[in-house]
């Protein structure tokens, strides 16, 4: 009897297989049938499970339960000697980790699945594993190198007759960096071939579709940067109502470039409204975000409780409410030196300034702001006592969620009030702005106070909530940042020599 719903569980698995792309909710209410906990009811199918969910939550862009997928996946593929779903996984971590993190560890799992399709001679997962030193570069904005990694292994990707994937990805990324190097013949050239695919029976319309509207925001970009505002109204409208199709960068280039159209155009109230939804989907960005960093414990829980006993289980929760609140901790710390670093540069600043009258009112406004923040963190840690004193599991995730939800929304808060977020750092640490400027005169406002922020230590999430940029807007200032100083490393080393350098206008100024 056990072994027959075992078969039935199995199908599940192999169901959702079959609608993963073209039914994704469907695909899900298969896998939600499965019991808990699917180690028992899918026993020896696990990568695939997991494989399937890591597929899942990449249509959603739900980031963190992506890498987790995709980690249980090739976990579960070696235990079950499942080689080439654990080298999928490995090849889609590659992909996730570096896009997002530009992470140099990101380059373990290419390896790694190097090594599983190797060991099961996936010719075609070779291929694929041929195709990531070219998207290294296209992600690099090396986009000529990129371009000639591809067109030497063309006629290699086309003939895999199979699956036509590869070809229609090369094809893809030669087009787009066609176009950031602003050769729309070439662009134009590469782009018929890609639709020349569509048809293809061995390409899922989903790939075919998302690459397709980053394609057309790619060239409505191009065309208002050449003031052709028809042509690029033309290329947006083309893609009004593939939105679900967008990742969250081209959902945002897509208002962005609508609005930029429209206003050029001369039509402001257009503008305006899709200036309005832009500021939407930014704002509903930052919940999911928000969301998301706690739901990824959830998922993390779930999966220790497919395999350990339930007084384990228990003991894991309290571990995790444990490291959250360090991490809370070592956030409101990371605020502390931070603002006691602005109160000391203030105090050498109205030292150094007292002669001139006209400044004291901003020196009252900065020692209020400190004395808010010094109120804000003793309440935080008020806070933080009082949830530490909870014995219910689940009430004190529930409490660390709302006060983690509330440093987030609260920091720009302490730090902005209408005031220009540049002249505030820049009056507290003058002597490493006067420094950086004048060793680096390349370097503008919007790229210096990214320097401020990496010195600081601070990631690339972290400015982008401080400055209310994408993550992917601050990692081409980073690029930028590091071509302008001469490092040739990189943001792999970017950050060290920020902090180097502010602890050298420091000890210059003491």
């Amino acid at each position: 009897m056990h072994g027959q719903k075992q078969e039935k569980f199995i199908r599940f698995v192999d169901s959702a297989d079959v609608y993963v792309h073209d039914n994704p909710d469907l695909a899900w209410e298969f896998l939600n049938s499965i019991p808990t906990p699917v180690s028992k009811s899918i026993e020896g199918r696990l990568a695939d499970y997991y494989m399937l969910k890591g597929m899942l939550y990449h249509k959603s862009g739900d980031q963190a339960k992506i890498l987790n997928s995709f980690i249980l996946a090739i976990k579960y593929g070696e235990k079950e000697k499942n080689y080439d779903v654990a080298g999928r996984a490995s090849l889609d971590l590659f992909s996730n980790i570096y896009v997002v993190k530009k992470d140099s560890s990101a380059f373990k799992y290419l390896e790694d699945a190097k090594r599983y399709y190797t060991k099961t001679n996936n010719i075609n997962g070779l291929v694929e594993v041929m195709q990531m030193p070219a998207y290294v570069a296209f992600q690099n904005h090396e986009y000529q190198k990129s371009i000639s990694l591809l067109l030497e292994n063309l006629e290699i990707y086309k003939n895999v007759e199979d699956d036509a994937y590869y070809y229609l990805f090369a094809n893809y990324m030669l087009v787009d960096s066609y176009i950031h190097l602003g050769d729309l013949e070439n662009a134009n050239k590469y782009l018929k071939i890609y639709h020349s695919l569509q048809t293809n029976p061995t390409i899922d319309s989903y790939n075919y579709r998302s690459y397709e509207t980053n394609l057309n925001v790619c060239m409505a970009s191009e065309h208002l940067s050449r003031k052709e505002v028809d042509s690029a109204l033309y290329y947006l409208r083309e893609i009004s109502d593939s939105k679900e199709y967008m990742d969250y960068v081209a959902k945002q280039n897509f208002y962005r470039y609508f609005s930029e159209a429209y206003k050029m155009d001369g039509n402001l109230e257009l503008s305006k409204v899709y200036l309005d939804s832009l500021k939407n989907f930014e704002q509903e960005l930052l919940d999911s975000n928000l969301t998301a960093s706690f739901d990824i414990s959830e998922t993390l829980l779930q999966s220790e409780e497919e395999l350990k006993s339930e007084s384990y289980l228990k003991q894991l929760n309290r571990n995790w409410v444990i490291i959250l609140i360090i991490v809370l901790l070592f956030l409101i710390a990371i605020f502390s030196l931070y603002y006691k670093k602005l109160n000391k540069q203030l105090n050498s600043y109205i030292n150094q300034r007292r002669n001139y009258s006209h400044l004291s009112s901003s020196y009252e406004k900065l020692k209020v702001k400190t004395l808010n923040l010094e109120e804000y963190l003793a309440e935080i840690k008020k806070e933080i006592k009082k949830i530490a004193a909870i014995d219910e599991a689940s009430l004190q995730r529930q409490k660390i969620r709302d006060i983690y939800k509330k440093i987030n929304l609260e920091s720009t808060t302490l730090i902005s009030n209408g005031e220009n977020h540049l002249n505030l750092i820049n009056d507290l640490n003058i002597d490493f702005f006067n420094n950086l400027k004048t060793q680096f005169s390349k370097l503008n406002d919007s790229e210096i106070i990214i320097c401020y922020y990496l010195a600081m230590d601070f990631k690339n999430k972290e400015i982008a909530l401080f400055l209310n940029r994408t993550i992917r807007a601050i990692e081409s200032k980073r690029y930028r940042i590091s071509k302008k100083v001469g490092l040739k490393n990189g943001n792999d080393s970017l950050s060290e020599y920020l902090k180097e350098f502010f602890s050298t206008s420091e000890d210059k100024q003491n």
